[in-house]
């Protein structure tokens, strides 16, 4: 697991430096204007310096745990100027630290690392990084920022603060090996975390890992090709149909003039044949079809006569077994919306019959 480190930018042209620690070995990985994200970077912490972070010390000693630490919230709010973003931890015996950073500053240094593919996990003041075991002052530096942290108090280390915070007071450098080994303790175990309440850090969902992503991709082209396999062979079928049609009506054609050669024929001669007759071949195309559609949807019925009139009726003489066979198909011609009428009877061999007349709706 690698851990990043970086200073915590507020500003534009503010371009700290970026550390990668591998297994306890620091890596300088250059500026962050630079900065090129790896895989293996799992935590990402960023040290905020003392100039824009006030940090406070409250003892407590009625409160504990988490209520001590809003107790501590609360005071360090109301003794800031303006609004700020506020975080709080235990440090030591009944003392609760707390800092305080402006919200859009908190949000400008996110706004930074975010567009070099940093989003960090802890964001920390540089000050609460440094493991203070005494009452001295101790003197740190990284990145250029220096600070001076005493048991609580932690300023820049400018001429003017050392003067009026500490004084003649002897000051104590963090070499920088113990500074790093300072910077991982905080890694592991922050004393508080700015990265809370509204500027928590919110990762983003990962519905699919990528090779998820690619077993969807070849299912959805698998499914896309079956799907136009189904078409084709679903259009091969009624192709092969309505071939079959056409065939049985050409060779019932041609038992009436082997002259006739293919299906555009034989309609043509079919509508010559009415047009001489006088007879409307709209009408008896779709009365014919709704008959014979009916008859092939019920079993044993068969078409004895058919003649078409000039005034657009179709009359029919139905053949069956028995009367409930040819109801099937009167049935069938009437839930298609034609007009129909029929008389029933038998012939000498006992087979009913139906004398139909069909018109159109």
């Amino acid at each position: 697991m690698t851990l990043v480190i970086t200073r915590f930018p507020t500003s534009e042209r503010d371009d700290p430096k970026v550390f990668r620690v591998i297994e306890g070995d620091w890596q300088d990985a250059g500026a962050l204007s630079n900065f090129e994200p790896a895989v293996d970077d799992r935590t990402v912490m960023a040290v905020v310096a003392p100039e824009d972070v006030r940090c406070h010390w409250f003892t407590l000693p009625d409160v504990q745990g988490r209520q001590a630490e809003s107790v501590a919230i609360l005071r360090a709010t109301e003794q800031s100027l303006g609004v700020v973003h506020c975080s709080a931890g235990a440090d030591y015996d009944d003392v609760v630290a707390t800092a305080t950073i402006a919200p859009e500053v908190m949000q400008r240094g996110l706004d930074i690392l975010s567009a070099r593919g940093l989003n960090p996990d802890i964001v920390l003041p540089f000050a609460l990084s440094l493991a203070i075991q005494s009452d001295g002052v101790f003197r740190a530096e990284m990145d250029g920022v220096s600070v001076l942290r005493g048991a609580q108090f932690a300023v820049p280390d400018d001429a003017v603060l050392r003067d009026l915070v500490i004084g003649d007071a002897p000051i104590e450098a963090i070499d920088t090996d113990a500074l790093r080994s300072m910077l991982l303790s905080a890694s592991a175990a922050p004393l508080l975390n700015l990265r809370e309440g509204v500027f928590a850090k919110r990762e983003r969902a990962v519905w699919l890992t990528p090779e998820q992503k690619f077993w969807v991709r070849r299912l959805l082209t698998a499914l896309v090709v079956l799907t136009l396999l189904l078409t084709l062979v679903t259009l091969a079928k009624y192709w092969m149909a309505t071939a079959s049609e056409n065939n049985a009506a050409l060779a019932a054609a041609q038992t009436i003039d082997p002259a006739i050669q293919d299906i555009d024929q034989s309609e043509s001669m079919l509508a010559a044949s009415l047009n001489r007759q006088g007879k409307t071949q709209g009408s008896f195309a779709p009365l014919s079809a709704a008959l014979w559609r009916s008859v092939k949807a019920s079993p044993n019925v068969s078409v004895r006569e058919l003649r078409y009139t000039p005034d657009g009726i179709l009359t029919v003489v139905l053949a069956a077994p028995t009367a409930d066979n040819i109801n099937k198909a009167l049935v069938t011609i009437q839930q298609d919306g034609f007009r129909i009428t029929a008389t029933s009877r038998q012939d000498t061999t006992g087979a009913t019959l139906v004398d139909m007349t069909v018109r159109m709706p």
